[in-house]
């Protein structure tokens, strides 16, 4: 990673993050630096004492004469004794230096309830800057926890830094602060600030610059004072305070990934884990991945072949590993036009004339009920349509075919007595903008609706309404991601509305709800332009509701929530086509070069597989 000029004081600790949290560290030292002052420590004491080797010199004690002129004096005696008397003769001249007996910096962090969350970022910030100084002043830095007074600790090292980020407690001064406080006529004992200045005044050496970082009441603490408060829903406020100065100033908040990234210890992304694709394997770029609802398999159709390759994924709980591979063929003379992942097998739909055949869905084969006539099966659809192979009543399964705004529901019986059930003819829903499978209980849709958009239900007994959304104009594409609660529908649903022109330029309007029993009931608008492409829902809903979506550029996955965007994963080359899983925290995206990249964790972990036209 290369840091410019002005970070290169602190390289030696920026070296442990990646290029982002970098960024964010950055640019909070080059803020906090100035209003730090100057570095102040007591005069030096005690007797020069040496230490390894000055220079050489023509005078000394003989006890420092350099050895070859020892060997001299065996050798030729009268010219040893010659170049004495010339002062000729060489000597070692130590180096002299002084020792600082009290060269010590110590800082005490609040890792109370009043410094949880972005007061943190100007710990870690201030933990670095106050370990340069004292380095660059020949001085040791030395930090503790206000709850533990008197435990010091070494910052050497990353591990010293996710130490204090870890040291987290939801009791104010932490656990030994309640114990002080309960004891009778407590007073002293419980006030951690007194105990800690009576630690360092006994400690050997005494710090000469004493520093305490939290939420304090007035005071100058142990000497250096900063406060660190929340000044507004995206600033911080910092004080630096001694009794010589006292500075202020305020701090916007850096993007929150790589923030919370570094809060929570991950001071680098983890590698991405590459594995080859066979070489016969040349990956659709016009085809999006198809990955499971639970986000542990992804199907990628081959290009120009009729067969796809799955690769197996751990659960997002366990270690990331790579599990074998599997390819799967159908009949050449058989056009796809419909995929899914049935548990981790590929399956779909594929088309005879007007007819409909079922492939690994349930060995059904011919359906004899041509399809409705507005319905197009002809062969060369540009993109495979979404399908869904459930368990039906009676031992009925039903397959839902996404076909544009029309969505084909059918079901077939399983034989009786050896004798084949016919199935009975198509049921058509018209106006659905929206389709998640959650196999293979149940799926879910939105149809647009003369109230608003509907939020739907299609399981064994049938279909059914959870919610109406309501809002006006258009829908003409949504996304969901959810499931029923006690009281209906609880999740997250996208709709885009018919594109509009806004400051000249042309975009597109999204609508954002969300129904949570626990965070009650959000919905927001955005306006993007024509260029981002949406993918899917942001599948972490602590994180609030959000798009997934693919910038302008198509180089970035951005998540996209009400008010900030953060990107998830920065593409090599650009982006052709990308998924989300419908349940799962997955996104799959293949590159125009035809490389497959699978992100899971937020894109904290990247698995690439190498191949196409590589």
């Amino acid at each position: 990673m290369r840091l410019p000029d002005t970070l290169q004081p602190w390289a030696p600790w920026l070296i442990w993050f990646d290029a982002e949290i970098a960024g964010v560290l950055g640019e909070l030292l080059l803020r906090l630096h100035p209003v730090l002052g100057a570095f102040r420590m007591r005069a030096q004491r005690g007797a020069a004492e040496p230490e390894g080797i000055d220079d050489l010199r023509r005078r000394g004690s003989y006890e420092r004469l350099l050895l070859s002129e020892w060997a001299l004096a065996d050798a030729a005696p009268e010219e040893f004794d010659r170049r004495a008397a010339g002062g000729e003769h060489l000597f070692l001249n130590p180096k002299l230096v002084a020792r600082q007996v009290d060269a010590l910096t110590v800082a005490v962090f609040d890792t109370g309830p009043g410094q949880l969350g972005a007061p943190r970022l100007v710990h870690a910030a201030l933990w670095i800057l106050l370990a340069q100084r004292a380095q660059a002043a020949g001085a040791r830095f030395l930090w503790g926890v206000l709850a533990q007074p008197g435990e010091l600790h070494e910052a050497d090292s990353p591990l010293a830094l996710k130490r204090l980020l870890s040291a987290r407690s939801l009791t104010p001064g932490g656990a030994a602060q309640a114990r002080a406080s309960a004891e009778p006529g407590g007073g002293l004992a419980g006030d951690l600030q007194a105990q800690w200045a009576q630690a360092l005044d006994a400690a050997e050496p005494s710090p000469s610059e004493r520093w305490s970082v939290g939420a304090h009441a007035p005071g100058y603490a142990l000497g250096h004072r900063v406060d660190v408060i929340r000044a507004d829903a995206d600033e911080l406020a910092v004080t630096v305070a001694a009794r010589q100065a006292r500075r202020e100033l305020r701090l916007r908040l850096p993007d929150p990934e790589p923030s919370s990234r570094l809060l929570r210890g991950e001071f680098e992304r983890l590698a991405a884990t590459r594995h080859k694709i066979p070489a016969s394997a040349r990956l659709s770029r016009q085809q999006p991945p198809i990955v499971a609802a639970d986000g542990r398999s992804v199907a990628t159709l081959w290009a120009g072949e009729s067969a796809a390759y799955v690769q197996r994924l751990t659960p997002p709980h366990e270690s990331q590993r790579l599990l074998p591979p599997k390819t799967t063929r159908w009949a050449k003379h058989r056009h796809l036009l419909a995929a899914c992942l049935s548990g981790r097998h590929f399956a779909g739909v594929l088309t005879r004339s007007q007819f409909l055949d079922a492939w690994q869905l349930a060995n059904w084969g011919s359906l004899p009920h041509p399809l409705p006539q507005h319905l197009n099966a002809a062969p060369g659809q540009a993109r495979l349509m979404q399908c869904a192979d459930l368990d039906g009543r009676d031992g009925q399964r039903h397959l839902l075919l996404w076909s544009g705004s029309h969505l084909l529901c059918w079901s077939a019986r399983h034989p009786r007595n050896g004798r084949r059930c016919d199935p009975p003819g198509y049921r058509v829903l018209e106006g659905v903008i929206g389709f998640a499978a959650m196999p293979p209980q149940r799926a879910f849709y939105l149809q647009r609706s003369g109230e608003g958009v509907q939020v739907c239900r299609f399981d064994r007994d049938g279909s059914s309404t959870l919610s109406t959304l309501p809002c006006t104009g258009e829908a003409s594409v949504g996304f969901l991601f959810g499931h029923v609660g006690s009281d209906g529908w609880q999740g997250d649903v996208a709709v885009e509305f018919r594109a509009g022109q806004r400051g000249g330029e042309r975009h597109s309007r999204w609508r954002v709800w969300r129904r949570s029993a626990r965070q009650g009931q959000q919905d927001f608008e955005l306006a993007l332009g024509a260029q981002w492409k949406v993918i899917g829902l942001a599948p972490m809903p602590q994180d609030g509701p959000g798009l997934i979506a693919l910038d302008p550029e198509r180089r970035a996955v951005v998540r996209i929530g009400e008010r900030e965007r953060t990107t998830l994963y920065a593409s090599p080359q650009k982006i052709s086509v990308a998924s989300v899983a419908a349940a799962a925290d997955t996104i799959a995206l293949i590159d125009v070069s035809g490389r497959l990249t699978i992100l899971r964790h937020q894109g904290r972990d990247v698995l690439v597989y190498e191949g196409g036209d590589d």
